[in-house]
């Protein structure tokens, strides 16, 4: 019995670690803007919430969707990350030049260069499988985000929030230094891989703006104080899918290495309709003694908690298209969720006010669940 528990804790001590990392670092984020909500109020908080949205549109703009392509060659033993850092960090220069002739806002233009230095140097750690490291760097990165933002907030206001937010990243430069220095630099690597970077390019780029979409939609038609509500049933939502994403990052080197873990999908997508149904039920009894001024998120959060389930299936599938380089279905997927969200955020927002934002962003993630569902099962028939 002892040697079985001994091979259980092995096999699980990579997925612990990871897991640990995350829920810490979430839990820091989450404390960290459920005190600035309370602080702000629905519309500062709101209008906070807008400008995040701004930079980070552009972070994946710069980022040239270079993130899993360090993720899963890496992971195959491929030394394909000089070239990709290079060009990541050339590109990450261009935009911080453009934002700031365009915004004139230091913030926002440091924000978007420190995602992509942060953004490279845990996809490699994560190729490598290194989740120790990954894990320190994901805490050690939220602590410093909540220091330099409430140091900048008070010194600056709500355009303080932002730089501090993106000088937190920058102390993970020195990993893409020794990057670098240590492999040989080699661009004919990235021709062979064209293909798989734009469509993942392109895989970030609706990712990202189906997260951020609804919010430069919400500000402009609904105001900064109903963005405010959303927002924070966002960040509880968070907070409910932080089991998924986590398990989300620990099978991907392995779906593209082989190795994947189907017992441990379903199970995750099982503990999925669980917290789905603590947001629902919690909703309610919580918010009105945390967060007495945003009265209007709860009925938010018990809507967007239901994603939860269509979500955690969706990043299950997406995990395993891209381990077998199937950019592509992942790319329409997600095009199918923004298409959904936008037009559902259009016809029920005004309908339903902030409420149907909130529906549109589980139509959305429901109708990729059935598309990534529907071609695994009867173009790919990839097993599960």
């Amino acid at each position: 019995r002892g040697i079985i528990i001994k091979e259980i804790f092995s096999k699980f001590k990579d997925l612990g670690t990871v897991g640990l990392g995350n829920i810490i670092a979430t839990l820091i984020s989450g404390i960290f803007w459920f005190y600035f909500a309370s602080l702000l109020g629905a519309e500062q908080y709101g209008e906070v919430s807008y400008y995040i949205a701004i930079a980070g549109i552009v972070s994946t703009i710069s980022f040239l969707g270079l993130g899993n392509a360090v993720i899963v060659y890496t992971a195959k033993g491929e030394k394909i990350q000089p070239p990709i850092f290079v060009i990541g960090i050339i590109s990450s220069i261009i935009s911080v030049i453009a934002v700031f002739l365009i915004f004139s806002q230091i913030g926002i233009s440091l924000y978007v260069l420190g995602y992509v230095i942060f953004s490279l140097a845990t996809a490699e750690i994560l190729g490598k499988k290194q989740y120790r490291s990954y894990s320190t760097y994901l805490v050690t990165q939220k602590i410093l985000m909540v220091g330099f933002a409430l140091f900048f907030y008070y010194y600056m206001g709500l355009e303080g929030v932002i730089l501090g937010i993106g000088l937190s990243f920058f102390p993970y430069l020195t990993r893409i230094y020794k990057s670098l220095r240590k492999d040989k630099l080699d661009f004919s690597l990235i021709r062979p891989r064209i293909g798989f970077i734009m469509n993942s390019y392109v895989l970030d780029l609706t990712r990202t703006f189906s997260g951020y979409t609804d919010k430069l939609i919400v500000a402009p038609l609904f105001g900064f104080a109903i963005l405010g509500n959303y927002q924070l049933g966002i960040q509880i939502l968070a907070i409910l899918t932080i089991l998924p994403g986590i398990v989300y990052q620990y099978i991907l080197p392995r779906d593209s290495s082989g190795d994947s873990n189907k017992k441990l999908k379903k199970l995750t997508i099982t503990v999925s309709i669980i917290l789905a149904g603590l947001g629902f039920i919690l909703a309610p009894i919580i918010l009105p003694i945390l967060f007495p001024k945003f009265t209007e998120a709860i009925e938010v959060i018990q809507i967007v908690s239901i994603s939860v389930i269509p979500s955690t299936i969706n990043l299950m599938y997406i995990s395993k298209f891209l381990g077998n380089e199937l950019s592509k279905i992942v790319l329409i997927g997600s095009g199918v969720f923004l298409s959904v969200q936008i037009v559902s955020i259009f016809i029920l927002g005004e309908l339903m006010g902030v409420n149907g934002v909130a529906m549109a962003l589980v139509l959305g993630a429901s109708a990729e669940a059935i598309f990534l569902v529907t071609v695994n099962k009867v173009i790919y028939k990839l097993t599960d």
